[in-house]
């Protein structure tokens, strides 16, 4: 057995120690057709709660510089620590090495797909298809900086446009379902799904099913009994990485270049 899977089997049953069991709770019914689950963020807690505790066969979104070995360090300093909103950035620096050893085989085990952030995307968009076509969900945390609501930022449409290359592989329309995570009330919450329209141009109907999605992701998170949001990025990113509130591509490519 592979230390890398060892390794990726004792953090998890660690975080296992840390997390209630979730329940999912539909509000329709999926049927046995691959779909998008679309999901908030909630820093952590959203990827592990979905790993952990959503029962549907499913490949989750994950962002590629976490799974490379080379680019995770600067990723971790950045995208997990916000190390420019840091003291003793030296330290944080040394901390995001010693996160970019472990990230990588934890993902590579976690069912992910790489997303890329250049022309590469052509991959990700051609594991996903193959993914659903095996019968898979997916699984996207869509959030973009620019802050929406205290449950949900607005989202990046990039992932609407998977509907499309799957329905002329399948002939079957893509449904994309909200989903709203909380930790103490340990609870997965799926709204009802808005579906692809094959009639429609796809740029038609970007933004309707995207904002649908938004829209609802925020009225589960408010259904729930009395809770403390946990938004996508802290206050303290937008003190340091705020010229990239509306520039999501920008704060990518810094990260990119080893800014």
């Amino acid at each position: 057995m592979k230390l890398s899977y060892i390794y990726y089997k004792t953090i998890r049953g660690i975080i296992r120690l840390c997390y209630p069991h979730a329940k999912t709770v539909y509000e329709e019914q999926p049927d046995n057709e691959p779909a998008v689950f679309v999901s908030n963020h909630s820093a952590i807690r959203g990827p592990i709660m979905m790993t952990l505790d959503f029962k549907r066969k499913h490949q989750t979104w994950a962002v590629s510089y976490a799974l490379d070995s080379k680019k995770a360090a600067n990723y971790a300093f950045h995208d997990v620590f916000f190390g420019n909103s840091r003291r003793c950035k030296w330290f944080w620096h040394m901390l995001s090495h010693v996160v970019a050893k472990g990230l990588p085989p934890l993902l590579n085990y976690s069912d992910t797909i790489p997303v890329y952030h250049d022309k590469s995307i052509i991959k990700t968009f051609k594991q996903s298809i193959k993914a659903l076509t095996d019968g898979n969900d997916l699984v996207i945390f869509a959030e973009s900086p620019k802050r929406f609501s205290e449950y949900i930022n607005e989202l990046q449409p990039g992932f609407i446009d998977i509907a499309r290359p799957y329905y002329r592989k399948t002939g079957k329309a893509l449904k994309f379902y909200p989903v709203y995570l909380e930790k103490k009330n340990a609870v997965i919450s799926v709204g009802k799904p808005i579906a692809y329209d094959p009639e429609r141009s796809l740029d038609e109907q970007r933004d309707a099913i995207t904002n649908y999605l938004r829209d609802n992701i925020d009225r589960l998170a408010r259904k729930l009994p009395k809770h403390e949001p946990v938004p996508f990025l802290p206050e303290r990113w937008y003190g340091s990485y705020g010229m990239y509130e509306n520039d999501t591509l920008g704060y990518w490519m810094m990260i990119e270049n080893g800014e």
